[in-house]
């Protein structure tokens, strides 16, 4: 199996170069620094999830600059060479606004992003590592449904082959209290860990 980890935010072109996403003064000293943006705190499970499934024997890529589309793009050129294989891309994220859940989306028109979206949400439900959170949901993104931001991540994706799926993942708020834990190193690997499994059981799926 191929898996892609798109870091989002980070690496845009242009004027949207120094873009990170969401902020958070996570240490209550006044100031959002660099260490408590979005897209410098996703790392923490993202690289732990890639050394899993590596020493499990799966391939993965990480994408990291370029707009989403382009990125998009990448992704759909490694499924069309690797068209005997499986292939999850997933857009990298963290959320914010107060919010008690993790949630998984997947483009509308896909189903194959509906199974892998839905395979992460119930492993994330499943972990009991994670009890910090709330609740584990799957939704539908679309471009004029509420999750349309969502879509955007993943859009490009449904023009690739079938062996190609895309799932965009939120796991937890960095503004809720319960889930600050979630951005520590030991509650990343964790984060990971529910993510890879989810992955995998899509993965093994006929």
């Amino acid at each position: 199996m191929i898996v892609i980890f798109d870091r989002q935010h980070y690496g845009k072109p242009g004027i949207s170069s120094g873009d990170r996403g969401a902020g958070v003064d996570l240490d209550g000293d006044g100031q959002i620094e660099s260490a408590e943006q979005e897209a410098n705190l996703t790392p923490l499970y993202i690289d732990p999830a890639r050394e899993i499934l590596t020493q499990l024997g799966h391939t993965v890529y990480l994408l990291d600059s370029g707009w989403y589309s382009q990125r998009h793009e990448q992704a759909v050129s490694i499924a069309r060479d690797h068209l005997g294989e499986r292939v999850a891309y997933l857009a990298c994220h963290i959320n914010a606004g107060g919010g008690d859940y993790a949630v998984t989306l997947y483009d509308s028109r896909s189903s194959g992003g509906a199974a892998l979206a839905g395979s992460i949400t119930d492993a994330i439900a499943a972990d009991a590592d994670l009890s910090c959170l709330g609740r584990s949901l799957l939704r539908s993104a679309s471009a004029t449904n509420e999750w349309s931001n969502a879509y955007n991540t993943v859009k490009g994706i449904y023009l690739g082959p079938a062996n190609i799926s895309g799932a965009c993942l939120e796991p937890y708020f960095l503004d809720q209290a319960a889930h600050r834990w979630l951005t520590t190193p030991e509650g990343g690997a964790a984060l990971a860990g529910a993510i890879v499994d989810g992955v995998i059981r899509w993965g093994a799926r006929a």
